[in-house]
C-alpha cells in the first residue's frame, strides 16, 4: 500500500459555522503542491475522496467543492458520483463558449450545484451566471473602492456569494456586511491534508476492463468476474457504492449489484479516473498517447463505415499495452481475452483497424507521408486528430 493524500479547506457561513470544505491536490503530508496537469491533478482528488479514503471522511455530513478542468465538463458525459453532497467548481482558467454553456446548463437543470472559482467580475463569465449556484469571489483582485457597486451587479442573479482568499478581519467584515453568503481564507482556517493509504490494482486487470466497457456485447457477469480478479478494485467499488455519499437503502456485497447500479458509463469513468491517476513511474506522456490512440483510431472506422468503432477503440487503446506494461506485445496478447481481428490489428497492422493504428503512428512520428486511411482524405484525417487530442483526458470514449 501507498500514502495518498488530500487536502481541505474550510467554507464557513455568516454565523462561523463549517458549510463546505473545498477539495485540494496535495502530494505529501507537508502540504507541498506542483500541479502541471490539472486533469491529473482533478482525477486523484476525486479518486482519492470517493474511493480511496471516502467522502464521509474528509467532509463528513457537509458539502464537498471540488475543482474541475474544462475536459471534465465537455468531455465527461456521466459526472461519476451523487450530486447531493458535491459542489462543480468551473476553474478560472476555462475558456467560456457555447459548449460549456450547454453542458453547464444542463448540468445545472440536473439538479449538480455549480461554482465560479477566483470570480473577478469579468465580462467573459456573464453567460454562465444564469446556470451557476455560487459565485467565489477573489478578495484580493476586487477593487475595494468599487466592490459594493460591483456586488450589486450580482444581485440580479439568483446565486449565494462566496467571499474567498480572506487573510484579515477587516476584509472579513467588509464583505460580511456587503451581505455575503459564505467565507474562506487563511484568516479563517489555513488547508489540512487528510491521509489514507491506497491499495494498488493490477493494472492489466483496469485495462482489461477498460477494454470490456467499450464491447457492446459485454455482461454483468463478465465484467463480475473480471473485477473479482482484482481485490483492490474490488474493494474499492463495493466501499464506494455502500458510503454514506451514495446512501443506498440496504448495502450491496456482490460486485454485480454494484455493477448494475453505477452502469457501465459510470463504471467507466471511475476506471479512466483510476489508470490517470496512477501512471506510476510511466510517463505522463504514455497514457496521453495511450488515450489519443484509442479515440482517432474510433474515430477513423466510425467516419469512414469501414468496421466496428467500439472495437477500434479498443485495438487503439491496447496498442500502448507494451510501453505501459514494459513487456513484449506479443506476450501481453497472449494474455489478453480479445478478438484475433484486435490481435492482428495491433501486432501486424492487419485490416481497418490496423491501418488506424499505423495511421496513427505516423502522426505520433511525425511521418507525413504515411498519414493516410482509405476513405478519408488529409483534411478530414488531420480533423480527427485534433478533436482526439482535446478529447484525450477522463472521456466515456477514451480510456487508457
Amino acid at each position: 500500500m501507498q500514502n495518498i493524500f488530500i487536502g481541505r479547506q474550510a467554507i464557513f457561513d455568516r454565523k462561523m459555522a463549517t458549510y463546505a470544505y473545498e477539495l485540494l491536490y496535495r502530494e505529501n503530508d507537508s502540504g507541498s503542491v506542483n500541479v502541471t496537469d490539472g486533469e491529473m491533478a482533478s482525477s486523484r482528488v476525486m479518486l482519492n475522496a470517493f474511493m480511496e479514503i471516502g467522502l464521509e471522511n474528509i467532509v463528513g455530513p457537509h458539502l464537498a467543492f471540488i475543482n474541475l478542468t474544462r475536459s471534465f465538463f465537455t468531455d465527461e458525459p456521466h459526472i461519476p458520483f451523487e450530486k447531493d453532497q458535491i459542489v462543480l467548481e468551473i476553474l478560472e482558467d476555462i475558456e467560456v463558449d457555447q459548449q460549456l454553456v450547454d453542458i453547464v446548463a444542463k448540468l445545472a437543470a440536473d439538479g449538480y450545484c455549480i461554482a465560479l472559482d477566483d470570480y473577478e467580475f469579468e465580462p467573459h463569465w456573464d453567460p454562465l451566471l444564469p446556470y451557476v449556484s455560487i459565485i467565489k469571489v477573489e478578495v484580493p483582485a476586487v477593487d475595494s473602492q468599487r466592490v459594493e457597486e460591483l456586488v450589486r451587479q450580482l444581485r440580479k442573479h439568483n446565486v449565494k456569494l462566496l467571499a474567498e482568499k480572506i487573510e484579515t478581519q477587516e476584509e472579513h467584515q467588509l464583505y460580511l456586511d456587503l451581505g455575503f453568503d459564505y467565507f474562506q481564507g487563511y484568516y479563517f482556517s489555513r488547508p489540512q491534508v487528510i491521509k489514507g493509504k491506497r491499495l494498488e490494482e493490477n493494472q492489466l486487470i483496469i485495462l482489461q476492463l477498460l477494454a470490456s466497457l467499450n464491447d457492446p456485447k459485454i455482461t454483468v457477469d463478465k465484467l463480475e468476474r473480471l473485477i473479482a480478479q482484482d481485490a483492490a478494485l474490488s474493494y474499492k467499488i463495493l466501499r464506494h457504492i455502500n458510503s454514506a455519499a451514495v446512501a443506498l437503502p440496504r448495502k450491496l456485497d456482490r460486485i454485480g449489484e454494484a455493477v448494475v447500479y453505477l452502469g457501465l458509463q459510470q463504471l467507466r469513468t471511475w476506471a479512466n479516473l483510476i489508470v490517470l491517476s496512477q501512471v506510476g513511474d510511466k510517463p505522463q506522456e504514455l497514457l496521453y498517447s495511450a488515450l489519443v490512440r484509442a479515440c482517432m483510431c474510433e474515430q477513423l472506422i466510425q467516419r469512414s463505415h469501414r468496421g466496428d468503432a467500439q472495437a477500434a477503440y479498443s485495438a487503439g487503446l491496447l496498442s500502448t499495452l507494451d510501453l505501459l506494461l514494459s513487456s513484449p506485445m506479443e506476450e501481453i496478447m497472449q494474455e489478453l481475452p480479445v478478438s484475433d481481428e484486435i490481435k492482428d490489428a495491433i501486432l501486424t497492422h492487419e485490416g481497418p483497424m490496423g491501418e488506424a493504428i499505423s495511421c496513427v503512428l505516423a502522426y505520433e512520428s511525425q511521418q507525413w507521408e504515411k498519414i493516410k486511411f482509405t476513405g478519408l482524405d488529409s483534411a478530414v484525417i488531420s480533423e480527427i486528430f485534433v478533436t482526439s487530442s482535446h478529447q484525450s483526458f477522463i472521456s466515456s470514449t477514451l480510456v487508457s
